[in-house]
């Protein structure tokens, strides 16, 4: 059952009308009419904010502490030997603060999270208490854990700096 009458068989051949008046808009622009839009400015960032979890900061022992020193100490010398070994380090990096003027007790636990880098440690400044590892300066009171090598996972191979890492 066909049928053959067709209602817009008078226009369907015809070319579609050009503005003399308006150039035709660019592609692109004719999508961004259509593309959605931010309505309330930092909300995306708000809702990440809050269905990040974050855990407290961690403590470390005295030995780790001296552990964490001797490593921080033994890749000082590897560096200012000119060598620039791969290490990985996991760090803390503290929750961002919402209200800046709010002061912080001393018995407030800290809240953030651990993150882990890897790559070659570049410098180590006493001074300031920072090291950097490619391009990226960490503190080291962040600083939790310090390894030889890359991440997990990855097949770079690298010599042994710390003895207690070498198996």
């Amino acid at each position: 059952m066909e049928n053959n009458d067709f209602s817009y068989k008078d226009i369907i051949e015809q070319v579609r009308p050009i503005s003399k008046r308006h150039p035709p808009m660019a592609t692109a622009d004719r999508a961004k009419q259509f593309s959605p839009f931010a309505a309330l400015k930092g909300y995306e960032d708000a809702l990440q904010l809050k269905q990040k979890r974050y855990t407290p900061r961690i403590e470390l022992t005295e030995d780790a502490k001296s552990l964490l020193d001797r490593k921080l100490h033994i890749l000082n010398q590897r560096l200012e030997n000119g060598q620039n070994p791969i290490v990985t380090i996991r760090y803390f990096v503290p929750k961002p603060v919402r209200n800046p003027g709010k002061t912080v007790n001393e018995n407030d636990i800290e809240l953030g999270s651990y993150l882990e880098i890897s790559g070659a440690a570049e410098k180590i400044n006493s001074e300031t208490r920072r090291i950097q590892i490619s391009g990226e300066s960490l503190g080291i009171d962040d600083v939790v854990d310090l390894q030889e090598g890359p991440l997990t996972g990855t097949s770079e191979k690298t010599v042994c700096i710390f003895e207690d890492d070498c198996i």
